[in-house]
């Protein structure tokens, strides 16, 4: 069963973002440590196109499924991604339902959308076979993700949720409270409003909703409420983290030596 599959039965995935670091065994590292993913920031990291391929050649290799966030000004290079072999894209700051529709459209092959084809590449494995098979396959294991980053948006989640090819929704908790002009609240009432309300919506027409989050409270709030798809920290969270517990270990040594 796939993670498109998985996330559509009700399970929950776990998943970090990959925000700046690049060297294609990283992928490796993260798939031994039992993550359902990883989210690659093409929105704020700086990673090119060849890198992207190689992460997700050896993501494909140990079977982690690669996702890309991208931009809203780049629905352009959503081809490449998937023709690359990431399974899914996540689009950032989602405005309106017009905005998403372009996006599914870019993201799916006819008749849910209109992907441009070319199947003799990375993401079929560079394989031949029945053409209506091959998009058939790939529209139902690519994931099409919305982030909800304002309440704007959240305020126009029942026409966003509503259009079919949408697999889940995931909120971008620091943008949405900076835009609420209470920065890094997330237990705020007005917060876990909008953030209730997006899981709620999601529900009502059957897609999964998650957050992007390192707090682990929210994490835990997210949960409660029901969310099902959590993008916990970075490979910078975990290497500063891990780095500082064994600065602690070094200075612990040295001190009861003394």
């Amino acid at each position: 069963m796939n993670l498109k599959q998985r996330l559509a039965m009700g399970e929950t995935a776990y998943g970090m973002m990959l925000s700046e670091l690049y060297t294609p065994n990283i992928v490796r590292v993260i798939a031994n440590c039992g993550y359902d993913f990883l989210l690659v920031d093409c929105e704020h990291g700086y990673f090119d196109m060849t890198q992207i391929a190689n992460l997700t050649a050896v993501a494909d290799g140990c079977h982690l499924p690669i996702l890309v966030r991208i931009a809203g000004e780049n629905l352009g290079a959503v081809a490449k991604y998937l023709d690359m072999g990431v399974r899914g894209i996540l689009l950032a700051d989602a405005k309106d339902a017009a905005q998403v529709k372009k996006f599914i459209s870019r993201c799916l092959y006819a008749p849910d959308g209109d992907r441009g084809v070319s199947t003799f590449r990375a993401h079929t494995n560079y394989c031949k076979g029945n053409m209506n098979e091959i998009m058939r396959e790939a529209n139902g294991k690519n994931l099409v993700i919305v982030q909800m980053e304002s309440p704007e948006a959240i305020g126009r989640l029942e026409e966003i949720a509503a259009l079919p090819g949408v697999d889940g929704f995931l909120i971008g908790p620091n943008d949405l409270t900076q835009r609420m002009r209470m920065i890094g609240e997330y237990e705020h009432p007005a917060v876990l409003s909008l953030l209730q309300r997006v899981h709620d919506v999601a529900a009502l027409h059957g897609k999964w909703s998650g957050v992007i989050a390192s707090d682990a409270r929210l994490l835990r709030v997210c949960r409660e409420m029901g969310m099902t798809c959590f993008s916990a920290g970075s490979e910078l969270n975990a290497l500063h983290s891990g780095a500082m517990e064994n600065y602690a270990r070094l200075r612990a040594l040295q001190e009861e030596s003394v």
